[in-house]
């Protein structure tokens, strides 16, 4: 999943600004051209350094006149040979939301965003295969269309987040309100609101009703979309977040960061540790590795998560010299550590009859295939993973409700320890 390099899916052509470039341009090249971000270039002693300034940074300046290098800030670069997951990882670390590209000496290629992140996002397999339910935050929250603008501001700034879904007298939900609405609209408009234009009364700015300055119509997915369909919607209209109905029931709310976290996530859940101690037959290596990932996948979407995974693989030998194979795994999840075996079985007992003795019952050992006994020991830890994951939640009983992992399963490579 998104392992393909960044380099195919950045931006190649970058607009780019210089420190000294005045506040009231910068935000003219965002604006025309529909950017959320913009690199800043200071070229000193013949080499260039990379900044990054957002939109939400200008529109809190002090003066329009007053020159970017004030508000940039130091971007985090990332390699155009990075794999688009590690990517999106290393963003989401960095606490940036676009970054420049650089090839192997350090110079600017391109640049990417979460728009790009989002175009990616809406192709990928796992993206349609998770329920935008899965992923949104359900607990929403909203404000009255009548409500002031300064409600909303301060809502925001409350609760820590840039939007706001607004709702009418009947809680369904008619429109949305973002910071970089208040910004541009209240604070720092092309054509300044005047004060007071219903009824003839003067009402100060920040008092007006948020209707006045919501999106509307509402853009918004169906509870029964996927994550992939949101965010197909959110790029093709360039919007940060989409709210989640169900009619016109407000269910929650899903945003670019939102699916950023979850590819954060499945990375992490994708890079369990898989430790094997003891021998293993190089004719066995290849299937060995297939088998495990199998069986990983369907533990991981028991467990939710994974801590680490250790095989130990005994081999002993007959009297005959006939090997065979006793393999513990063990793995670790958050709150408790399982085992399971794998050895070869007793067969039922042959019925031999000799001529002129009595029946006699001779145990023989059946040995399996190396493969089977892998398998056995794997099986038994994915059953006991099941038995707890339906104790625990017996409503979802058989379904999917949480540790989904990419359709492509690459764990680290496998650590073998003589």
């Amino acid at each position: 999943m998104l392992s393909e390099p960044v380099k195919e899916i950045m931006t190649r052509e970058v607009v780019t600004v210089s420190p000294d470039t005045p506040v009231s341009k910068a935000l003219g090249i965002m604006e025309e051209n529909g950017f959320h971000h913009l690199i800043v270039v200071d070229k000193k002693d013949g080499k260039e350094e990379y900044y990054l300034i957002s939109m939400r940074d200008l529109l809190l300046a002090s003066s329009t006149d007053e020159e970017v290098r004030s508000l940039m800030y130091k971007a985090h670069c990332i390699h155009e040979d990075t794999p688009v997951l590690d990517a999106v990882c290393e963003m989401l670390d960095s606490g940036q939301r676009a970054a420049p590209i650089v090839n192997n000496v350090g110079k600017m290629v391109g640049i990417i965003t979460d728009y790009d992140i989002m175009a990616r996002v809406a192709r990928s397999k796992i993206m349609k295969d998770t329920k935008v339910t899965k992923i949104m935050t359900r607990n929403v929250i909203t404000i009255n269309e009548n409500d002031s603008i300064g409600k909303a501001r301060a809502l925001m700034r409350d609760n820590n987040i840039g939007r706001l879904v607004v709702v009418d007298d009947e809680g369904n939900p008619v429109g949305m309100v973002t910071e970089v609405d208040i910004l541009k609209k209240v604070f720092k408009p092309k054509r300044k609101m005047t004060a007071g234009d219903f009824k003839g009364e003067k009402v100060p700015r920040m008092g007006q009703p948020v209707k006045l300055i919501m999106n509307t119509p509402l853009i918004t997915v169906d509870a029964d979309a996927t994550a992939a369909d949101a965010a197909r919607v959110m790029q093709e209209y360039d919007i940060r977040g989409v709210p989640v109905v169900k009619g016109k029931s407000l269910k929650g709310i899903i945003t670019r960061l939102d699916i950023i976290k979850y590819i954060a996530e499945l990375k992490k859940g994708a890079m369990i540790e898989i430790e094997l101690h003891g021998t293993l037959d190089p004719e066995f290596k290849d299937l060995a590795e297939r088998i495990i990932a199998t069986e990983v996948k369907k533990m991981v979407k028991h467990a939710g998560k994974i801590h680490w995974i250790k095989i130990t693989i005994k081999k002993d030998r007959d009297k005959g010299g006939v090997p065979y194979y006793r393999i513990t795994t063990y793995v670790k999840t958050p709150n408790k550590l399982y085992v399971g075996e794998g050895r070869p079985k007793a067969s039922l007992p042959n019925k031999l009859e000799a001529e002129g003795e009595d029946i006699a019952y001779v145990s023989e050992h059946e040995r399996w295939e190396f493969i089977d006994v892998l398998k056995e020991s794997l099986e038994s830890v994915l059953r006991q993973l099941e038995a707890d994951f339906d104790k625990y939640h017996p409503k979802h009983s058989g379904k999917l409700i949480k540790g989904q992992i990419p359709e492509e399963f690459n764990p680290e490579e496998f650590k073998k320890e003589e």
